[in-house]
């Protein structure tokens, strides 16, 4: 029974959770630093969803190497919307990014915490971003409309064992 509880307790302890909101922001990558750009909506021409990876290099400790964003467009013929998130600075390896569902997406990496190494799971609700654009076109009506979207996504971080 000691045994079970116990197996159960560190099942339960690698697994880590924590969820937050992330403002948007306007983000400048130098285009040397790029290292992959993911669709996230394939086959839309007027709206994107893109996960961005920017390699900072190599180091010669477990320093961070990738820093990952999330940007949106909406692209119209009266207006281009657009709004950057960082998502995270501390991976060392990016894994995957997906899409779940409509204004639902996941990105993994690798990660050094204090714990050891760990596949750290991002979960991303951006359905905000969606909703807030539509009311800018409503707003903006007949005039022009580009801007940098203020809005947020929310991301629920979670992190399975160490290696």
């Amino acid at each position: 029974m000691k045994a079970s509880l116990l197996a159960l307790l560190i099942t339960l302890g690698a697994l880590v959770s924590h969820a937050e909101i992330i403002k948007s922001s306007k983000v400048q990558i130098a285009p040397s630093t790029i290292s992959a750009v993911i669709s996230l909506i394939p086959g839309v021409n007027d709206k994107k969803i893109q996960v961005v990876v920017a390699d900072h290099g190599l180091s010669t400790d477990v320093s961070p190497r990738y820093t990952i964003y999330l940007g949106f467009a909406a692209f119209a013929e009266r207006g281009n919307i657009t709004a950057d998130f960082k998502i995270t600075e501390q991976p060392v390896e990016f894994l995957s990014a997906t899409r779940k569902s409509a204004g639902h997406y996941t990105v993994k990496t690798r990660e050094y915490t204090d714990g050891g190494m760990v596949e750290a799971t991002y979960e991303i609700d951006a359905t905000k971003v969606f909703a807030d654009e539509h009311k800018e076109r409503n707003r903006c009506a007949s005039d022009f409309c580009d801007l940098d979207l203020e809005t947020s996504i929310s991301i629920k971080r979670t992190e399975k064992g160490s290696r």
